[in-house]
């Protein structure tokens, strides 16, 4: 919604999207619908940012070539970011360790279980970190993404895209209303 949508009318350019996948498509999703990936891992080779979204509901660890493709992709200084249980995926890399983190809050006991080195903050809807960002559930990854619009674009265009997917440009409180 954030970044695949061309939105070169605003800024030109606009952010270039890729669907990337671990697995060979059709993926389907924990909702039921299928998604065809055009690209593997390789392409996070020439990514800028790299969005982490919701995992797989069984929290399995990504293979090992993809916690090796995002610790590449980190080295080299791209920006890294999961929506909710995506989170597991980054803290799979260690890239988390001794790093404040969220994720749902539902999850976010078991994220601090699995991986006791990331500084787990279940009460917030996103946190930046400068080249690591994490957000909370579906909602929380819009402001997250609205959040890098206005970093990279300014708050004009942040709260133009805001404007267009009728969301407020920025949202207050955390999750801490929703436990």
């Amino acid at each position: 919604e954030i970044f695949g949508y061309d939105r070169s009318d605003l800024v030109d350019p606009w952010y270039r999207f890729l669907v990337v996948s671990q697995d060979p498509p059709p993926i389907r999703s924990s909702t039921g619908f299928r998604l065809w990936a055009d690209h593997g891992l390789d392409a996070l080779a020439q990514a800028d940012t790299i969005v982490i979204p919701g995992w797989a509901d069984d929290l399995r660890p990504p293979r090992p070539e993809t916690i090796e493709a995002l610790r590449e992709a980190y080295a080299r200084g791209a920006r890294l970011m999961s929506i909710c249980i995506g989170a597991f995926v980054l803290a799979a890399t260690g890239l988390l360790d001794g790093r404040r983190a969220t994720t749902h809050w539902r999850w976010a006991d078991r994220l601090a279980e699995r991986y006791p080195k990331v500084l787990v903050d279940p009460d917030v809807l996103y946190i930046d970190d400068g080249q690591i960002l994490t957000s909370a559930g579906t909602a929380a990854g819009i402001d997250l993404g609205l959040h890098v619009v206005r970093l990279d674009y300014g708050a004009e265009i942040a709260n133009e895209v805001a404007r267009r997917i009728v969301m407020p440009p920025h949202r207050d409180g955390g999750q801490a209303q929703y436990i």
